[in-house]
């Protein structure tokens, strides 16, 4: 899945222009929610999705208006009876999408979002301010600033307190903040949700597509090159090619680390659950049946692991479907990651201490 601010560093980078759209409010059933985004580029053509349907068409229609008049607009939409037919709600309801022009020749256009791409590679985060007018320019300073967790800022924001927006770092929600004199919408930028992808067969070899359809970056590791490789597994961001023994220990496990082992033997799998059992990792599921969770939980206490730290694990992997094709179970793992990603459960918050 691509990430709308990285393509529009690509598009600014290019010396071409883009139109960034976004709902910066909604009321009512609604496809997608605030803070969600698109980018129309100069072809016509479009990157992301704001809910497709008539909505969309009609940002596409506003779109081209912007880039021909260099100037933003603030489209507000209430969808009722056929229009509601028309698009993807359930119910109708009223969203306001704001259209800001971006250009190359925006010095601070482009500083911004050069540092949102470094941000994108080195794993930090921050809040991305913007402010929201109907008609600027797009060749206006002081419109757009993002402030970084290392207290870096990239653009500017006149008038505006860095100080002020540490409530909303690093988790709170996009929110659009209206006061006398302006409109700010406010945005938390994190980095992607890391997948640590253990093992290269089969069925990795669709959990990983999949997985970084859905937004997710995926750090495959196997022992094999001539499984581990770019031409089996293209969309994955990075492939480490070392014993399992090795690639475990070599990765940062964060409270927004995801963990699927999904190796070609039990020896393997329990060697890496032992490994990474007391991480903080948001979610670690490990492939096999029953029988075979059973007996590697057995080796694992009488080594001193808790039942409840591997009560943690998501074992057998996956939602019960009853996937039986790698194709079918490897829907049910990512439709996993994506639950937990959304509901922000884990199966268990307490972890014991490792054993001595």
């Amino acid at each position: 899945m691509k990430d709308i601010f990285l393509e529009a560093n690509r598009i600014l980078k290019e010396k071409k222009s883009a139109v960034l759209a976004r709902i910066i409010r909604h009321k009512g059933s609604a496809p997608r929610g605030t803070g969600t985004r698109c980018l129309i580029l100069e072809d016509g053509s479009i990157v992301g999705t704001i809910g497709g349907g008539r909505m969309e068409h009609m940002v596409l229609q506003k779109a081209r208006k912007v880039l021909r008049e260099k100037t933003s607009e603030i489209l507000k939409l209430a969808l009722y009876g056929k229009d509601v037919a028309e698009t993807e709600m359930l119910c109708g309801g009223a969203v306001d999408i704001y259209l800001e022009p971006l250009f190359a020749g925006n010095p601070e256009t482009s500083d911004v979002f050069s540092q949102l791409e470094r941000m994108h590679r080195e794993g930090s985060r921050g809040v991305l301010v913007t402010r929201i007018v109907q008609g600027i320019s797009g060749m206006t300073m002081g419109c757009r600033a993002l402030f970084q967790e290392d207290a870096r800022v990239a653009g500017r924001m006149e008038g505006l307190d860095s100080d002020a927006l540490q409530e909303y770092m690093p988790s709170d929600a996009p929110r659009l903040l209206e006061t006398e004199k302006t409109s700010l919408f406010i945005e938390p930028v994190r980095p992607p949700e890391v997948l640590f992808l253990f093992g290269a067969g089969h069925i990795s070899l669709f959990v990983s597509p999949m997985a970084d359809l859905a937004g997710f970056r995926v750090v495959l590791m196997d022992d094999r090159k001539e499984f581990a490789n770019p031409e089996r597994f293209p969309e994955a961001a990075e492939i480490r090619v070392a014993p399992f023994s090795e690639a475990v220990k070599a990765i940062t496990v964060t409270p927004d680390s995801y963990i699927a082992i999904i190796t070609r033997g039990h020896i393997h799998d329990q060697a890496l659950l032992r490994e990474v059992i007391h991480t903080r990792a948001k979610y670690i599921g490990m492939i096999g049946s029953r029988r075979k969770r059973d007996t590697i939980y057995a080796a694992l206490e009488k080594e001193g692991v808790s039942k409840e730290t591997l009560a943690r694990v998501h074992c057998p992997i996956g939602l019960q479907i009853n996937a039986h094709t790698p194709e079918e179970i490897a829907v049910s793992i990512v439709a996993e990651l994506i639950s937990v990603r959304n509901t922000g459960k884990k199966k268990v918050v307490t972890i014991d201490a490792p054993p001595v």
